[in-house]
């Protein structure tokens, strides 16, 4: 039993112990394994109760997704018994087999094949949906309850991003039955489903409902109760629990019902037709089997929908077939009813004009022809569109009569003879005698159609050759040879056709003789009066009988025969025939006469042809009077063969206009002829297509623009004149620009393919390292050319790997390597620069290619980056280069600014002093001879006070003259320089020679620094040489020599004014035969022997004991700007009186060059500035020379000057006006002086409060000495203590030790600040700021005024000045009473 593979089981002994193998365990749950195992209690036995074919509650699990209590399970038992040893029965051996799916198939089957026969015989889908419920309300334990729900689909395109975003994040299948008809997933499609058939659940339940609507919009719509929407849009089926258990009825086991599955059903078009809801089987898990069953089931829906719509859609066509036929029928007639009107009022108005021809000009005329001959036509074709209609309607009321057939087809034929001959082709016309009198029962006007028909279509389609019409009687029928046909089943005949490719066609029409094959309602024996003149009268003679009906018939055919006239449809016919077969020259001619006419008024024509292909010939020719108006070349041809035969054989034509409805060759046929020319220059020819169709036939466009490459327009008939005439010229203008880009597009693609072989070969020659990866193996370089390796210095074998290119790099550039490496592999592109172990610098950039390697380069960027450093350098310094020169250049404006302000504001402070002296002189003046007048004796004490304030005053004018002459020539010096440098600049300056004496220049030059000298204790040393005396003369330019001499004894005396040491200037001169020196990239110049002969050069070299020039300033001595301080400047320097502006020694060079010479510095830092120049100059003869007074040293001129003082006791000199400046009192005298000078009152003059002035302390800080001294002065005459400083430093250093020594008495603490701003060592903006931080941190006390004085006179200068803590701003020259009236206002 263990062995046995199947299910097997033995209850042992008394006790029923139970043994069992592995197969069966399989059948109980774990929880009873071991627990069965030797159990004997009879309880247990009631797991054999069984029933036939029934189910057993067996607790055995399903699969991982279902929880079965009870599970559905079918079995076939056997029981055996077992002999003891001592014979009796011991046991029950129990074998059984489980029949579960067997039994479960079988039942799953059972319902398909029923819904198979239920829906045999449906025809319609709510048959269909009936049958599906039939056959699942059967098996109630398969399906214990489901729904049927029926779609309405509706698609609607609005539907923005946001949504999109919500569809993509949808993860089931979107390609949904809507692509079909054309909707994109941009459009939303709406869902709505309708509960068709229900069981187990009533409608208006919860998990029931009666509609759901829903779009694809709400794919995860959490308030519906199924997913609907998402099995539906997901095209799958999708098992869902069920949300609403409760209230189902009670089907199958009566268990609660449970999950459910839904499937949606497609139909044609994969179109949603339906879903179906059906609950899962309560007692069994949702297996495969049971899936596959639900799969089948689905497939059955779906093909039984499929025919069952199909049946429908079948009906339901047929029924509008028949509604269409007969709202055709009744729009053929309106359509005739509609046209005939507007046709009458064309032709009859046409007609009376054409009656009235005398009154018409030509070009009327012919146009009225063409208006009625095309009108007829139109006539013709209502009528034969009548006549189609009641035939296909089977309404056409049609008489047979006895005709003399033979006569009657000979005449009707003969109508067609002149108009064929005259064409060249041969007629023949074979319908026996004239006199046969055999009669054929026909309706004689349908004869007439068929007759007319088919010689008309034999005249249309044969160009040469001949036409033939035979008439032959046969026993039983007639029968008529002709080409084409219409009509003949009417007559109870037969057609056939008989051809033969390029020899012709025969049309062959066969009618039975008689009238037994004709409706007799139809049939008249009275013969017509066509073929027997008595005819009328016999119809009139008969009067009753029978054949009544007949006979009213018969009259209303011969009253409209006797309207019409016989044969009119013949004339009609044959008119047509003839424009066929040749135009009408009279119309033709006079239309091209009235184009030509049109032409000439309305401008020059195009050089252009146009072909014309049109089969009608009025048409043809008045389309060509159109096109005759645009070109020059119209060229007219009856149909698509001759249209082809020209363009491949004559001209190509510019453009091609022509009928889509043609005989032989049609319009679209000679486009699929030109489609597939070999020619490729035909393929572009634009096409224009006159088509009558309308609606969706006039746009064959998709169909001949995909085969052809040239343009094609389509114009719809009727048109206007002008509509074509635009049409033509905008499909030149255009197919003109499209050739025009034609020609472009293949010049630029010639240029893009020459520039992509110039790049090709350059990538070959490229100096970058390319490297390229495998495609599977990224990891892997299995390409790279020779400069690769030569960058990298790896070894020529490949592949290799990314770990040795690794090895190659810089240990701290590999991690970023390996990170780049990753980025580069997910498909991003990517760059890095890294070094390599040999020294070598490189860029990495690397691309994803489509085809999965990875492409990279490396560029050696060692020579770059060193060539990018130096030129960065380069940039730098060219940057720093120009900022300096930007800072030097400001800095020379603030300085000539400064400098200028400074001596103008000396100027008039000098000016000031001199006017206060002046008056205080005048007072003293006054006392002594008032005195001497009234000869009175002074006292000792008074006049040795007046004598020391006149000695006082007088020192007070010779500094203040002395002062006004070296401000003066200072700011002549500037001036003078500045001149110079534009002029330099404009390139204005010239140099004019003149004869002088070298010795006189000199000396006037020295003269304007003894005022200078004096002051400042400087000793000149002149050194003339040997060879020049006070009679040497050159010829040269003097003021430029002066200019230059000038620049740099004032760069001396600014030198030594700050100097400690000894203040001597030096000035040596020579006459030369020979340059000095020279200067590198001199040329010499070439001069005649006379000049050559008299040259000379004039040497000078200029030293100074002062500090000398730093080496490091030395190599930009002689440029602009070049803000060179003295050596050990900031250590030994004095404040000086004058400042230079940066431009001296830039002008020395260029004033010595400009005279043939040169300058050079020859001096060492500490021992003193030297310098050598030298000009180009010609000897001139000597002459003696007369020194004038002006180069007198002006010091002695001043004190050579004697005033004359008039003897006291001589009364009579003395004047009336001298009386009356005796008699004035002082303070009158102080006004007449005042009123002298202008009205400026001296700010001494008036001093409300001497004592209070006494107690204010001024702290002056100036670093010119001339601004500094009277600057001093000034304060000290309007009644204040002041101390002078030169820089800010000592002015810090005062008011340190002033503030310590406060209290002991030493130095004074101010009460004020007059302070300068462009000082050495501590400028004034450094000082002031110092100043308040100091008062701030409570080293100094209180807060002291702080007023600056400067020649700084730009905005920002004076705002930064008052940012950094000053009270106000005095720029030079400034006011000294307003700086004093500021000075009582703040300290009172």
């Amino acid at each position: 039993m263990l062995a046995n593979p199947s299910q097997s089981c033995l209850f042992w002994g008394p006790d029923h112990i139970l043994i069992y193998n592995n197969a069966w365990r399989r059948i109980i749950s774990g929880s009873k394994h071991p627990h069965f195992m030797h159990v004997g209690r009879v309880d247990d036995l009631l797991f054999f109760d069984s029933q036939p074919s029934g189910e057993l509650p067996l607790n055995v699990p399903g699969n991982q997704d279902d929880t079965i209590d009870k599970l559905e399970s079918y079995f076939t038992w056997s029981y055996l018994p077992i002999q003891a040893e001592d014979g009796k029965v011991g046991g029950i051996l129990n074998n059984c087999m489980e029949t579960t799916e067997k039994v479960l198939s079988e039942r799953r089957m059972s319902t398909v094949r029923i819904f198979a026969e239920l829906t045999a015989s449906i025809r319609t889908t709510v048959e269909f949906w009936q049958a599906v419920a039939d056959s699942l309300a059967l098996n109630e334990h398969d399906f214990p309850y489901f729904l049927c729900y029926s779609a309405t689909n509706t698609v609607h395109s609005d539907f923005n991003s946001d949504s999109a975003e919500t569809i993509s994040n949808v993860s089931c299948d979107t390609r949904s039955e809507y692509s079909s008809s054309g909707s994109s997933i941009a459009s939303v499609h709406n869902v709505r489903l309708d509960l068709v058939k229900f069981c187990g659940v009533q409608p208006g339940h919860p998990a029931a409902p009666s509609q759901v609507e829903f779009n694809s919009m709400t794919i995860l719509e959490p308030n519906q109760s199924w997913p609907f929407s998402k099995a539906c849009f997901g095209r799958t089926s999708i098992r869902a629990k069920n949300p609403h258990p409760e209230g189902f009825q009670a089907r199958g086991w009566g268990d609660e019902p449970g999950d459910a599955i839904l499937i949606p059903i497609h139909g044609t078009d994969d179109m949603l037709v339906g879903l179906v809801l059906f609950g899962l089987n309560t007692r069994r898990p949702y297996d495969a089997n049971y899936a596959s069953f639900h799969q089948t089931l689905s497939r059955n829906l779906s093909s039984c929908y499929v025919a069952t719509q199909a049946f429908e859609r079948e009906l339901q066509r047929t029924e509008e077939l028949q509604a269409l036929d007969r709202a055709k029928t009744v729009f053929f007639q309106n359509v005739s009813h509609e046209l005939r009107t507007p046709l009458t009022l064309i032709r009859g108005p046409c007609e009376d004009a054409l009656k009235d021809e005398d009154k018409l000009d030509k070009t009327s005329r012919a146009r009225f022809k063409l208006i009625f001959r095309a009108s007829g036509r139109l006539l013709r074709l209502v009528n034969s569109l009548m006549l189609f209609s009641s035939a296909e309607a089977k309404r056409l009321q049609v008489v047979y009569r006895p005709v003399r057939l033979g006569p009657v087809t000979a005449d009707l034929a003969s109508l067609f003879r002149s108009a064929i001959e005259k064409a060249g082709i041969t007629y023949t016309v074979d319908c026996g005698r004239s006199d046969d009198e055999r009669e054929v029962f026909v309706d004689l006007s349908m004869w007439e159609k068929i007759i007319f028909n088919l010689l008309s279509n034999a005249i249309k389609y044969t160009t040469e050759g001949f036409i033939k019409l035979s008439l032959r009687f046969h026993s039983s029928e007639i029968e008529l040879r002709i080409p084409s046909c219409g009509l003949v089943k009417l007559h109870g005949g037969r057609i056939k056709v008989e051809s033969i490719l390029g020899k012709g066609s025969s049309f062959i029409i066969s009618l039975p003789r008689g009238y037994s094959h004709l409706p007799a309602k139809d049939v008249s024996h009275i013969s017509h009066p066509a073929s027997y003149k008595t005819a009328p009268a016999a119809l009139a003679e008969d009067g009753g009988g029978p054949g009544n009906l007949h006979r009213d018939r018969e009259r209303n055919n011969l009253e409209l025969d006797r309207a019409a006239g016989y044969g009119s449809y013949a004339e009609a016919i044959v008119e047509e025939a003839n424009g066929w077969l040749g135009e009408d020259s009279e119309t033709a001619s006079t239309l091209s006469a009235s184009s030509e006419t049109e032409t000439d008024s309305s401008g020059a024509l195009q050089p252009l042809c146009i072909l014309l292909a049109e089969d009608n010939a009025d048409a043809r020719s008045y389309i060509k009077s159109i096109l005759s108006t645009v070109a020059q070349v119209i060229i007219a041809v009856p149909d698509g063969r001759a249209a082809l035969d020209y363009i491949r054989n004559q001209v190509r034509p510019d453009l091609i206009v022509t009928d889509v409805m043609m005989p032989g060759l049609t319009g679209t046929d000679l486009i699929q002829q030109l489609a597939t020319d070999p020619d490729p220059d035909i393929h572009n020819i634009p096409i224009i297509l006159l088509t009558a169709r309308s609606g969706s036939e006039s746009n064959p466009e998709l169909k001949y623009e995909s085969i052809y490459q040239g343009p094609i327009d389509y114009l719809l008939k009727p048109f206007s004149s002008d509509e074509l005439v635009r049409r033509v010229r905008t499909k030149i203008y255009t197919v003109r620009q499209k050739l025009e880009l034609e020609r472009q597009v293949q010049q630029r693609t010639a240029e893009l393919n020459y520039a992509q072989h110039r790049y090709r070969r350059m990538t070959e020659l490229a100096p970058v390292a390319i490297f390229e990866t495998d495609d599977t193996d990224r990891n892997l370089i299995t390409f790279a050319n020779e400069r690769y390796f030569s960058l990298t210095g790896l070894p020529k074998s490949l592949p290799l790997r990314f770990d040795e290119i690794i090895e190659s790099i810089e240990a701290q550039y590999r991690p970023a390597a390996k990170q780049v490496w990753s980025e580069i592999l997910t498909g991003e592109p990517a760059q890095f620069e890294f070094q390599l172990l040999n020294g070598r610098q490189a860029l990495a950039e690397m691309i994803s290619l489509s085809s999965g390697s990875i492409l990279g380069t490396l560029t050696d960027q060692t020579d770059q980056r060193l060539f990018a450093s130096q030129q960065l350098d380069a940039e730098r310094q060219k940057t720093d280069e120009a900022v300096n020169r930007r800072r030097l250049q400001e800095a020379f404006i603030d300085i000539v600014s400064h400098e200028l302000r400074n001596p103008i504001s000396a100027i008039l402070q000098s000016a000031d002093l001199l006017s206060g002296s002046i008056l205080r002189l005048n007072n003293i003046y006054h006392e002594l001879f008032v005195s001497f007048m009234n000869k009175t004796q002074s006292d000792s004490a008074r006049l040795q006070k007046l004598f020391e304030e006149s000695r006082s005053e007088l020192e007070d004018v010779s500094h203040a003259v002395a002062s006004v002459e070296l401000c003066a020539r200072h700011q002549t010096i500037i001036a003078s320089d500045i001149l110079v440098v534009s002029r330099l600049d404009s390139n204005l300056l010239s140099i004019n020679p003149t004869t002088f004496h070298l010795m006189h220049v000199l000396q006037n030059t020295l003269a304007m620094f003894l005022v200078q000298v004096e002051t400042q204790s400087i000793a000149f040393k002149l050194d003339p040489g040997p060879s020049i005396t006070t009679e040497t003369r050159i010829i040269a330019d003097s003021t430029r020599l002066c200019q230059i001499l000038v620049n740099l004894i004032s760069n001396s005396c600014r030198a030594l004014e700050t100097w400690d040491g000894q203040r001597q200037i030096s000035i040596q001169m020579s006459l030369l035969h020979s340059r000095p020196f020279e200067i590198p990239g001199h040329i010499p110049q070439v001069t005649d022997s006379a000049v050559e002969a008299s040259r000379i050069w004039v040497s000078f070299h200029i030293s100074d004991t002062g500090p000398g020039v730093p080496v490091e300033d030395q190599a930009r001595l002689f440029t602009r700007f070049n803000g060179v301080q003295a050596a050990n400047a900031n250590a030994t320097r004095r404040p000086s009186s004058l400042e230079g502006t940066g431009l001296g020694l830039y002008l020395c060079r260029k004033l010595a060059e400009l005279q043939g010479g040169a300058i050079k510095f020859i001096g060492a830092p500490g021992q003193g500035a030297a310098f050598l120049f030298f000009i180009e100059a010609r000897l001139a003869e000597n002459a003696p020379t007369l020194v004038p007074p002006q180069s007198l040293r002006p010091s002695r001129r001043i004190s050579s000057k004697r005033y004359l003082v008039t003897d006291p006791s001589s009364k009579a000199n003395i004047s009336s006006q001298d009386h009356e400046f005796m008699k004035k009192k002082p303070e009158e005298l102080e006004k007449d002086n005042s009123d002298s000078v202008g009205n400026n009152k001296s700010y001494f003059a008036e001093q409300p409060n001497t004592t209070r002035r006494a107690k204010i302390h001024i702290l002056i800080v100036e670093d010119n000495v001339i601004n500094q001294k009277l600057l001093r002065r000034q304060v000290e005459k309007a009644g204040f203590t002041a101390h002078a400083t030169n820089n800010g430093l000592e002015a810090l250093q005062y008011l340190e030790a002033a503030h310590q020594d406060n209290n002991s008495g030493g130095e004074v603490y101010p009460s004020l600040i007059l302070m300068d701003l462009e000082m050495p060592i501590l400028d004034g903006l450094e000082a002031t700021a110092r100043i308040r931080t100091w008062e701030m941190e409570g080293k100094l006390p209180g807060k002291l005024f702080i007023y600056a004085i400067t020649g700084n006179a730009r905005q920002g200068q004076i705002d930064t000045a008052l940012a950094v803590g000053m009270d106000d701003v005095y720029i030079k020259p400034y006011n000294i009473a307003d700086i004093i009236r500021r000075i009582d206002l703040d300290c009172s």
